[in-house]
Protein backbone atom coordinates (compact mmCIF):
# COMPACT_ATOMS: atom_id res chain seq x y z
CA UNK A 1 0.00 0.00 0.00
CA UNK A 2 1.07 3.54 -0.22
CA UNK A 3 0.63 6.83 1.19
CA UNK A 4 -1.86 9.30 -0.12
CA UNK A 5 -0.69 12.52 -0.99
CA UNK A 6 -1.36 15.11 1.83
CA UNK A 7 -4.70 16.89 1.00
CA UNK A 8 -5.93 19.55 2.90
CA UNK A 9 -9.11 19.05 4.60
CA UNK A 10 -11.94 20.43 6.10
CA UNK A 11 -11.99 21.19 9.53
CA UNK A 12 -13.41 18.23 11.73
CA UNK A 13 -15.39 20.46 14.31
CA UNK A 14 -15.83 18.75 17.60
CA UNK A 15 -19.43 17.83 18.11
CA UNK A 16 -21.92 18.80 21.28
CA UNK A 17 -22.88 15.50 23.18
CA UNK A 18 -25.02 13.25 21.38
CA UNK A 19 -29.21 14.48 22.24
CA UNK A 20 -31.04 11.77 24.10
CA UNK A 21 -32.71 8.73 23.06
CA UNK A 22 -36.34 9.24 21.65
CA UNK A 23 -38.50 6.15 22.67
CA UNK A 24 -40.07 4.75 19.28
CA UNK A 25 -43.11 2.30 18.96
CA UNK A 26 -42.43 -1.11 19.18
CA UNK A 27 -41.29 -2.48 15.32
CA UNK A 28 -43.40 -5.01 13.36
CA UNK A 29 -41.70 -7.94 12.60
CA UNK A 30 -42.14 -7.04 9.01
CA UNK A 31 -40.56 -3.24 10.07
CA UNK A 32 -37.49 -4.93 12.02
CA UNK A 33 -36.81 -6.97 8.61
CA UNK A 34 -37.06 -4.40 6.31
CA UNK A 35 -34.29 -2.65 8.59
CA UNK A 36 -32.27 -5.25 8.91
CA UNK A 37 -31.73 -5.24 5.22
CA UNK A 38 -31.63 -1.34 5.30
CA UNK A 39 -28.57 -1.13 7.87
CA UNK A 40 -26.56 -4.06 5.61
CA UNK A 41 -26.30 -1.46 2.94
CA UNK A 42 -29.58 -1.77 1.02
CA UNK A 43 -31.45 1.41 1.35
CA UNK A 44 -28.42 3.55 1.31
CA UNK A 45 -27.30 1.61 -1.73
CA UNK A 46 -31.05 0.70 -2.90
CA UNK A 47 -31.15 3.43 -5.02
CA UNK A 48 -27.67 2.32 -7.13
CA UNK A 49 -29.24 -0.87 -6.66
CA UNK A 50 -31.92 -0.11 -9.16
CA UNK A 51 -28.95 1.26 -11.07
CA UNK A 52 -27.53 -2.08 -10.80
CA UNK A 53 -24.13 -0.68 -8.84
CA UNK A 54 -23.42 -2.43 -5.52
CA UNK A 55 -26.21 -4.56 -5.98
CA UNK A 56 -24.25 -7.90 -5.64
CA UNK A 57 -22.94 -7.61 -2.31
CA UNK A 58 -26.03 -5.57 -0.64
CA UNK A 59 -28.66 -8.14 -2.28
CA UNK A 60 -26.58 -10.92 -0.71
CA UNK A 61 -26.72 -9.40 2.87
CA UNK A 62 -30.51 -8.07 2.86
CA UNK A 63 -31.86 -10.91 4.91
CA UNK A 64 -29.68 -11.20 7.86
CA UNK A 65 -31.53 -10.49 11.13
CA UNK A 66 -28.37 -9.42 12.88
CA UNK A 67 -25.70 -7.58 10.36
CA UNK A 68 -22.20 -9.33 11.28
CA UNK A 69 -20.71 -6.14 9.84
CA UNK A 70 -21.53 -3.89 12.99
CA UNK A 71 -18.65 -5.53 14.64
CA UNK A 72 -18.54 -3.24 17.35
CA UNK A 73 -21.16 -4.78 19.11
CA UNK A 74 -19.58 -7.84 19.57
CA UNK A 75 -16.25 -6.50 20.72
CA UNK A 76 -14.16 -7.30 17.52
CA UNK A 77 -12.97 -4.67 15.86
CA UNK A 78 -12.58 -5.37 12.23
CA UNK A 79 -9.16 -5.06 11.31
CA UNK A 80 -8.53 -1.30 9.93
CA UNK A 81 -5.34 -0.07 7.51
CA UNK A 82 -3.42 3.14 8.95
CA UNK A 83 -2.58 4.31 5.30
CA UNK A 84 -5.00 4.32 2.21
CA UNK A 85 -4.51 1.74 -0.86
CA UNK A 86 -3.90 3.69 -3.97
CA UNK A 87 -6.28 4.60 -6.05
CA UNK A 88 -6.25 5.69 -9.96
CA UNK A 89 -5.49 9.31 -9.64
CA UNK A 90 -8.62 10.86 -10.92
CA UNK A 91 -11.34 13.82 -10.38
CA UNK A 92 -13.90 11.43 -8.95
CA UNK A 93 -11.59 9.49 -6.13
CA UNK A 94 -10.62 13.63 -5.66
CA UNK A 95 -14.25 14.05 -4.56
CA UNK A 96 -13.76 11.83 -1.62
CA UNK A 97 -13.03 13.84 1.78
CA UNK A 98 -9.31 13.01 2.65
CA UNK A 99 -9.09 11.10 6.05
CA UNK A 100 -9.54 13.37 9.00
CA UNK A 101 -6.94 13.47 11.78
CA UNK A 102 -7.59 11.17 13.88
CA UNK A 103 -9.14 8.85 11.85
CA UNK A 104 -7.97 5.97 9.60
CA UNK A 105 -9.35 4.02 6.78
CA UNK A 106 -11.80 1.63 7.87
CA UNK A 107 -13.37 -2.04 7.11
CA UNK A 108 -13.78 -2.68 3.46
CA UNK A 109 -16.58 -2.31 2.07
CA UNK A 110 -16.88 -5.45 0.89
CA UNK A 111 -15.06 -6.86 -2.11
CA UNK A 112 -14.58 -3.19 -3.22
CA UNK A 113 -12.24 -2.80 -0.12
CA UNK A 114 -11.96 0.41 1.59
CA UNK A 115 -10.99 2.55 -0.78
CA UNK A 116 -11.43 2.56 -4.17
CA UNK A 117 -12.93 3.72 -7.57
CA UNK A 118 -14.53 1.91 -10.71
CA UNK A 119 -15.11 3.62 -13.84
CA UNK A 120 -18.57 3.66 -15.36
CA UNK A 121 -17.96 1.08 -17.78
CA UNK A 122 -16.00 -1.21 -15.67
CA UNK A 123 -19.01 -0.77 -13.27
CA UNK A 124 -21.85 -1.54 -15.60
CA UNK A 125 -19.72 -4.67 -17.48
CA UNK A 126 -19.60 -5.58 -13.63
CA UNK A 127 -22.95 -5.71 -13.15
CA UNK A 128 -24.18 -7.49 -16.36
CA UNK A 129 -21.91 -10.14 -15.79
CA UNK A 130 -23.72 -10.38 -12.22
CA UNK A 131 -27.03 -10.70 -13.52
CA UNK A 132 -26.75 -13.10 -16.19
CA UNK A 133 -30.28 -14.92 -17.30
CA UNK A 134 -32.01 -12.03 -17.62
CA UNK A 135 -35.08 -11.54 -19.65
CA UNK A 136 -35.00 -10.02 -23.14
CA UNK A 137 -37.50 -7.34 -21.61
CA UNK A 138 -35.63 -6.64 -18.70
CA UNK A 139 -32.54 -7.02 -20.50
CA UNK A 140 -33.80 -4.04 -22.75
CA UNK A 141 -35.07 -2.28 -19.51
CA UNK A 142 -31.67 -2.42 -18.19
CA UNK A 143 -29.99 -1.47 -21.00
CA UNK A 144 -32.15 1.68 -21.75
CA UNK A 145 -31.57 2.70 -17.96
CA UNK A 146 -27.85 2.20 -18.28
CA UNK A 147 -28.05 4.53 -21.29
CA UNK A 148 -30.44 7.12 -19.32
CA UNK A 149 -28.05 6.88 -16.29
CA UNK A 150 -24.84 7.33 -18.29
CA UNK A 151 -22.65 6.25 -15.33
CA UNK A 152 -19.03 8.39 -15.15
CA UNK A 153 -17.90 6.07 -12.44
CA UNK A 154 -17.89 5.52 -8.50
CA UNK A 155 -15.92 5.77 -5.55
CA UNK A 156 -15.88 4.86 -1.69
CA UNK A 157 -13.93 5.16 0.88
CA UNK A 158 -14.12 4.32 4.92
CA UNK A 159 -13.01 5.62 7.75
CA UNK A 160 -12.73 4.68 11.67
CA UNK A 161 -11.69 5.93 14.91
CA UNK A 162 -7.99 5.39 15.26
CA UNK A 163 -8.93 2.98 18.63
CA UNK A 164 -12.00 1.64 16.20
CA UNK A 165 -14.39 1.34 18.63
CA UNK A 166 -16.48 4.95 18.33
CA UNK A 167 -17.66 5.37 14.78
CA UNK A 168 -17.30 3.95 11.17
CA UNK A 169 -18.20 6.03 8.15
CA UNK A 170 -18.63 5.18 4.89
CA UNK A 171 -18.74 7.39 1.98
CA UNK A 172 -20.15 6.07 -1.59
CA UNK A 173 -20.05 8.65 -4.74
CA UNK A 174 -21.91 8.08 -8.31
CA UNK A 175 -21.50 10.41 -10.69
CA UNK A 176 -24.02 10.42 -13.75
CA UNK A 177 -26.13 12.28 -15.54
CA UNK A 178 -27.33 15.08 -13.46
CA UNK A 179 -31.11 14.24 -13.98
CA UNK A 180 -30.94 10.79 -13.48
CA UNK A 181 -28.25 11.53 -10.47
CA UNK A 182 -31.39 13.29 -8.90
CA UNK A 183 -34.17 10.64 -9.59
CA UNK A 184 -32.11 8.00 -7.72
CA UNK A 185 -32.16 10.57 -4.83
CA UNK A 186 -35.31 11.14 -4.71
CA UNK A 187 -36.26 7.31 -4.66
CA UNK A 188 -33.19 7.07 -1.59
CA UNK A 189 -35.06 9.79 0.24
CA UNK A 190 -38.44 7.86 -0.05
CA UNK A 191 -37.34 4.84 1.12
CA UNK A 192 -35.52 6.75 4.24
CA UNK A 193 -38.78 8.37 5.04
CA UNK A 194 -40.73 4.92 4.95
CA UNK A 195 -38.04 2.72 7.31
CA UNK A 196 -35.90 5.12 9.85
CA UNK A 197 -37.08 4.90 12.97
CA UNK A 198 -39.33 7.34 15.22
CA UNK A 199 -36.84 10.07 15.95
CA UNK A 200 -36.69 13.24 14.41
CA UNK A 201 -33.73 13.79 11.64
CA UNK A 202 -30.71 15.37 11.98
CA UNK A 203 -30.48 18.48 9.25
CA UNK A 204 -27.39 18.88 7.46
CA UNK A 205 -26.58 22.75 8.12
CA UNK A 206 -25.66 24.31 4.72
CA UNK A 207 -27.39 21.54 2.71
CA UNK A 208 -30.81 21.90 3.13
CA UNK A 209 -31.76 19.34 0.50
CA UNK A 210 -29.71 16.65 2.31
CA UNK A 211 -31.88 13.69 3.73
CA UNK A 212 -30.99 11.78 6.70
CA UNK A 213 -32.64 9.06 8.64
CA UNK A 214 -31.58 7.04 12.31
CA UNK A 215 -31.77 3.61 12.76
CA UNK A 216 -31.09 1.13 15.25
CA UNK A 217 -30.30 -3.30 14.87
CA UNK A 218 -32.10 -5.17 17.18
CA UNK A 219 -34.79 -4.72 19.07
CA UNK A 220 -35.34 -1.64 20.37
CA UNK A 221 -34.75 -2.64 24.31
CA UNK A 222 -31.31 -4.73 23.39
CA UNK A 223 -30.35 -2.58 20.43
CA UNK A 224 -26.64 -2.20 20.79
CA UNK A 225 -25.95 -0.37 17.27
CA UNK A 226 -27.13 3.08 16.18
CA UNK A 227 -26.42 4.29 12.78
CA UNK A 228 -26.97 7.08 10.75
CA UNK A 229 -28.20 7.48 6.85
CA UNK A 230 -27.76 10.21 4.54
CA UNK A 231 -27.93 10.92 0.85
CA UNK A 232 -27.56 14.16 -0.97
CA UNK A 233 -26.76 15.51 -4.90
CA UNK A 234 -24.27 17.92 -5.45
CA UNK A 235 -24.24 18.60 -9.37
CA UNK A 236 -23.72 15.14 -11.20
CA UNK A 237 -22.59 13.71 -7.97
CA UNK A 238 -24.65 11.46 -5.71
CA UNK A 239 -23.53 10.99 -2.37
CA UNK A 240 -24.38 8.31 0.41
CA UNK A 241 -23.16 8.11 3.56
CA UNK A 242 -23.76 5.35 6.34
CA UNK A 243 -22.61 6.33 9.63
CA UNK A 244 -22.27 3.55 12.86
CA UNK A 245 -21.65 2.85 16.21
CA UNK A 246 -22.44 1.45 19.75
CA UNK A 247 -25.08 3.32 21.27
CA UNK A 248 -25.32 6.43 21.83
CA UNK A 249 -23.86 7.05 18.30
CA UNK A 250 -23.65 10.83 18.37
CA UNK A 251 -25.23 11.94 15.30
CA UNK A 252 -23.76 15.97 15.66
CA UNK A 253 -20.50 13.65 14.93
CA UNK A 254 -21.28 11.91 11.68
CA UNK A 255 -23.97 14.62 10.33
CA UNK A 256 -20.81 16.85 10.69
CA UNK A 257 -18.82 14.17 8.78
CA UNK A 258 -21.24 14.34 6.39
CA UNK A 259 -21.36 17.82 5.88
CA UNK A 260 -17.62 17.89 5.56
CA UNK A 261 -17.46 15.22 3.30
CA UNK A 262 -20.39 17.46 1.06
CA UNK A 263 -18.51 20.49 1.91
CA UNK A 264 -15.14 19.17 0.29
CA UNK A 265 -17.58 17.88 -2.66
CA UNK A 266 -18.65 21.57 -3.42
CA UNK A 267 -15.48 23.37 -2.75
CA UNK A 268 -12.30 20.98 -2.33
CA UNK A 269 -9.99 22.05 0.43
CA UNK A 270 -12.41 24.82 2.04
CA UNK A 271 -13.12 23.84 5.76
CA UNK A 272 -17.21 23.01 6.40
Amino acid sequence: MTETPATETPAFETPAAAPPAVETPAARPGRRRRVAALVTGVVVLGVLAGAGVWARSALAEADRETPTRYWEAAGKPAPLRKTPDAVPANELSGKLLPVPPGYVLGPDLDADGNNFFIAGEKAVEGFKESRKGLSSSDRKKRDEMFAELKLKGLAGRTYADRDGAKMVAEVRIMQADPKAVGKFSEVSKKVLDQLKDGREAPKVEGFPDAKCGLFTVGEKKEAKIESVFCVAVEGDVMVTFRAYGPKPLSQSTAVQFFRNQMSHLKSPGESA
